[in-house]
């Protein structure tokens, strides 16, 4: 069978997709309040250090994923616990945001709905788009960035004369502490929640530049984030921003142009949906790569629907109610510091040192 790869503009449109992916609809709910947009801006300056290391890890290793990587660096035994953990962190995300979906549709749309239905089919969807392979991937992200930032401009132009420049006054108003806070929160969700491309590494060409595609997409993602966040603290106020569960939603729900153009908020729902689906995706491919690696499974594939039906049961049983999907933020930021930081610097040290050994192998003569 002839391998996949992602063309470097697919690369780019997966990953800023799946940086938007829950966080369009959930992005802007910061402690920091009108000055959320500076924690923003800030998380983004401290999170292009980190992907950098992403980007340097496929670059030292081409076509190679992270869980490749892992047993080249640390063997067979130490590799594969590396392989566990980062193959657990993206069955556990990928839980994490569909629930976030399910209780979105819940609470917006469908409250006489179970979740466990929403849940199926949404894991019915990415089930189908992780056996499809790279490809179909990468087309899909193209068409559902271009729908994104399409509504997030019409919805810009439609609540034009409801934003209020007054809600950004006063400016940092809020601590260095509180902003810090904030900027971290975004930094681990979502900036460096890309540490999961390393497990789609091999679908990269070897020609490729790995710095271009984690850069551009983490720019036009933060870019997207930005407009988001603008939108959603001219148009509700810090107030408003701080209590509501899904800010972008609420601040759509208060368009109405006539009764032509009434419910705009169902546009928000295309975009988590959308992001949504791409997100799971990706997490789902990951997570079947590193149970592949674990258990020495040449295709991946064979094990997308059994690691679809896994982060099912474990999405279930993952949250009591929305109030503790929201408080789980506040452990989430500390839960994600070993696979976000602490394993890929190893894996990138690791990378470096065997690099300049080689170097050095090399230049000594016969």
């Amino acid at each position: 069978m002839k391998k996949q790869y992602l063309s470097m503009r697919q690369a780019i449109c997966v990953m800023v997709v799946y940086i938007c992916g829950s966080s369009v609809v959930l992005g802007g709910n910061s402690e920091a309040g009108q000055d959320s947009w500076i924690a923003l801006l800030l998380s983004q300056v401290i999170a292009i250090p980190m992907v950098l290391i992403y980007a340097k890890i496929i670059k030292l290793f081409p076509e190679k994923n992270i869980f490749e990587v892992a047993e080249i660096l640390f063997g067979k035994i130490a590799g594969k616990i590396v392989t566990a953990l980062i193959a657990w962190y993206a069955l556990h995300l990928g839980a994490l945001v569909l629930r976030n979906f399910s209780e979105f549709v819940e609470i917006t749309a469908m409250p006489e709905t179970p979740q466990l239905a929403l849940m199926i089919v949404m894991i019915l969807v990415t089930t189908y788009m992780a056996r499809s392979g790279a490809e179909v991937l990468g087309k899909w992200s193209l068409v559902s960035l271009v729908i994104i930032v399409s509504i997030m401009f019409l919805t810009v132009i439609l609540l034009y004369n409801r934003l209020d420049m007054n809600n950004f006054m006063p400016v940092m108003e809020h601590s260095t502490k509180a902003i810090l806070t904030g900027s971290y929160e975004i930094f681990t969700f979502p900036f460096v929640e890309t540490v999961l491309f390393l497990s789609l590494a091999d679908y990269v060409k070897k020609e490729d530049s790995p710095f271009k595609i984690y850069v551009w997409a983490e720019v036009l993602g933060a870019l997207i984030m930005l407009i988001v966040a603008l939108r959603n603290i001219a148009a509700l106020g810090a107030a408003m921003l701080k209590v509501e569960t899904f800010p972008s939603y609420s601040a759509a729900r208060i368009i109405s142009i006539s009764d032509f153009l009434a419910r705009v908020e169902g546009f928000i729902s295309t975009n988590f949906i959308l992001g949504g689906i791409t997100k799971i995706t990706v997490c789902l491919l990951a997570a079947s790569k590193g149970l592949a690696s674990l258990f020495n499974i040449r295709d991946c594939k064979k094990l997308v629907l059994p690691v679809s039906l896994c982060m099912l049961a474990l999405c279930s049983i993952v949250y009591r109610n929305t109030m503790e999907m929201i408080n789980f933020l506040d452990i989430y930021k500390i839960y994600a510091i070993p696979f976000q930081i602490v394993i890929p610097v190893m894996i990138w040290i690791g990378g470096e040192i065997k690099a300049r050994v080689k170097e050095g192998t090399a230049e000594k003569p016969a």
